[in-house]
Formats: structure tokens, sequence, C-alpha cells
């Protein structure tokens, strides 16, 4: 089985709903210069938040090169101006960090899953490294065979073999 996602639809429909909600309320304040402060902490706020709650869920902001760091750092930048804040920043962070969490599991769990397709590739795997193992060991044996008659001691029963041995004894005796 599959291990199962840090952030599961539920959860990452509730974050999202949550940021959708946080930039709705953030708009309506940036309409006017008087509530812009309520708007600058309630980005302060959802940036805290947010950064829990992936916390809490498993998600590490430093896997990865640190993109999700810069996605939300780049998110909760864009809230703080003061005119631009009123695009659904919060929202986009929230997603990107979410997509980018799930593309990791997806990452991760690449080739953990259990099929019975992939039992049967591993065997059938295992039966070609026996084959060629086997031919392998055939061929060298082969090999070595063949070596060893090329390089085997003369048969002493070989014709003319038998007159050079006596030659060069009686040579040896005579003289």
């Amino acid at each position: 089985m599959a291990a199962a996602p840090k952030i599961g639809n539920v959860t990452a429909g509730l974050m999202v709903g949550t940021a959708l909600l946080i930039d709705g309320v953030q708009f309506l304040l940036s309409l006017t210069i008087l509530l812009l402060p309520f708007s600058l902490f309630l980005t302060f706020i959802a940036f805290i938040g947010f950064g829990l709650w992936f916390s809490l869920c498993g998600v590490s902001y430093m896997k990865g090169g640190g993109k999700k760091a810069l996605t939300g750092a780049a998110a909760a930048i864009i809230e703080l101006i003061p005119v631009v804040n009123a695009l659904p920043a919060t929202t986009a962070g929230v997603v990107l960090i979410i997509a980018q969490t799930r593309i990791e599991d997806a990452r991760s769990s690449i080739g953990k899953t259990v099929t019975p397709r992939t039992v049967q590739a591993k065997a059938r795997l295992e039966r070609m490294r026996a084959s060629r193992a086997s031919r392998v060991d055939s061929a060298r044996e082969q090999r070595d065979e063949t070596q060893q008659a090329r390089h085997a001691p003369a048969n002493d029963n070989a014709p003319g073999a038998a007159n050079d041995n006596t030659a060069s004894r009686e040579g040896s005796t005579t003289a």
C-alpha cells in the first residue's frame, strides 16, 4: 500500500477555504485606509497560522530546496503591500505549497507500491538473471576445458614421442 499523503483532500480543502476567507476579509479591509492596519495584522496572523497548520500536517518548508518557504514568504510579502494585498496571494501561496507537497509525496512513493504486476516483473527479472548466470557459467567451463586441452602435455603414446625420449635417454647414457 502507498503511504497516505501528508495533506489529505479534506485538509487541503479546509486550508484553501480558510485562505479564501482570509483573502476576502483582507480585500474588504483594504478598501479603506483606516482599516489597513487590521489587514496587515490579519496577514501576520494568517502567515503564522498557516505555517503552524502545515507544520502540524508534517510539511517541511526546507525540503526540496526551500521552495515552500519562498512561496509562503512571497505570499506574505505580497499581502503586506497596501494596494496589492487585495489580490488573493494567501490562497495562491497555500495552493502552491499544497501542490509542492503532493509532488514530493508522489516522488517519494514511486517504486514502493507492491502490486501483482510488480511481483511478476521481479520474478521474471530473477529468472532472467539466473538464466544468464547459468549461460555464463557454462561458457566459462567450456572455455576452461578448451584451454586445458590446448595446454595439456603431449601424450607419450603418440607416434614419434617415444623415439625422441629414447634417443635422448640413449644419448645421455653413452656420453
